[in-house]
C-alpha cells in the first residue's frame, strides 16, 4: 500500500506539468534498463523516476534483496545534468531500522551532440565521497539513432571504469581518498564495470523494444509512452527475473496559463 501511494504521488505531481518524451534507466537518466545512453533532453526538463530491481540482480552484492530506486534529474544547461538517487531496500530497512536508503549523486556532461553523421558522446561521473559507493559509476558512452523504413533504431556502446574513489577511514581531509576496484571485498560492486552496449527499436512513436549488455548480464524489455509525459518500461534480467520503471518528465519552459488558453483558441 505504501509503495502504491508513492507511485500515485509521483503521478499526480507530473499531471501538473507539460513534458517531453523520454526513455530512462533504473538510475533515472537517459538509457535502457541498467545502461545509460548519450541521449539528452533538449528542453532541459526535470525528471522523476521510480524503478524496481529484483534482489538477485541488485548492485548491492553484499546483500541481494529487492531495491526500489527513486530518482530526481535536472538539466541545468545544454551540456550539464545532475541526477540524485535514493536506493531503498525494504527488507534491510525493516531488519536494521534504517532510514530512507542509500543516497547517490552523479553528473553527466555532453561532450558531443549527435548529428546525422556522428554519434552523441556523454561522460558520466560520480563525485568522490558518494554515500553509496556501490552505485558509483564513471563512464563514457556513445549513441546513434538511425531512421529506417519501419521505425527508428538506436545503437549505444560505452565503457565503465572498474575503479572507484573511497574515503579513507578517519580521514582528516576532504581530499583523503583511496582508489579501489569496485569488485573488492568491501564493495562487491560491478555496476557498469567494463564494456556495455544497448539497442532499441521503435516501430511506432509510442513504444518499442530494447536489449542491452550491462557489462554483466543480457537484459531485454519493452517500453510504452501512453502520453508524452509518461514512459513505462517492463523488462527481464536474463529471462529469469523481471523489473519495471515509470518515468515522468516535466518541462520548466512553458508559457503561462493565459497564453496556453489563447493558443488553444487559435488552433
Amino acid at each position: 500500500k505504501l509503495m502504491c501511494s508513492r507511485i500515485i504521488l509521483f503521478f499526480l505531481l507530473c499531471l501538473l506539468s507539460h513534458s517531453s518524451l523520454s526513455q530512462v534507466n533504473i538510475m533515472g537518466k537517459p538509457g535502457y534498463i541498467n545502461t545509460p545512453t548519450a541521449g539528452w533532453f533538449e528542453d532541459r526538463p526535470v525528471g522523476l523516476t521510480f524503478a524496481f530491481m529484483p534482489g538477485d540482480y541488485s548492485q548491492f552484492k553484499n546483500e541481494l534483496t529487492d531495491v526500489y530506486f527513486y530518482n530526481l534529474r535536472g538539466s541545468f544547461t545544454s551540456f550539464f545534468e545532475v541526477n540524485f538517487t535514493i536506493a531503498h531496500r525494504p527488507v534491510r530497512a525493516k531488519l536494521n531500522n534504517l532510514g530512507i536508503g542509500d543516497r547517490h549523486l552523479d553528473i553527466r556532461f555532453r561532450l558531443l551532440k549527435e548529428t546525422e553523421t556522428r554519434p552523441g558522446i556523454v561522460l558520466g561521473l560520480t563525485p568522490p565521497g558518494s554515500a553509496a559507493p556501490y552505485l558509483s559509476h564513471d563512464y563514457l558512452v556513445l549513441t546513434k539513432r538511425i531512421s529506417i523504413g519501419s521505425g527508428v533504431m538506436e545503437l549505444t556502446s560505452g565503457y565503465g571504469s572498474p575503479f572507484v574513489f573511497i574515503k579513507r577511514p578517519n580521514a582528516n581531509s576532504i581530499f583523503d581518498y583511496s582508489i579501489e576496484r569496485k569488485s573488492t571485498t568491501n564493495l562487491k560492486a560491478d555496476y557498469l564495470t567494463g564494456f556495455f552496449a544497448g539497442f532499441s527499436y521503435s516501430p511506432i512513436q509510442f513504444g518499442g523494444l530494447m536489449l542491452e549488455f550491462d557489462s554483466n548480464t543480457i537484459n531485454g524489455g519493452v517500453y510504452l509512452r501512453p502520453w508524452q509525459w509518461l514512459n513505462l518500461q517492463a523488462y527481464t534480467y536474463e529471462g529469469k527475473d523481471w523489473g519495471l520503471n515509470a518515468a515522468f518528465n516535466m518541462s520548466l519552459d512553458f508559457p503561462p496559463k493565459s497564453l496556453r488558453k489563447y493558443a488553444k483558441t487559435m488552433d
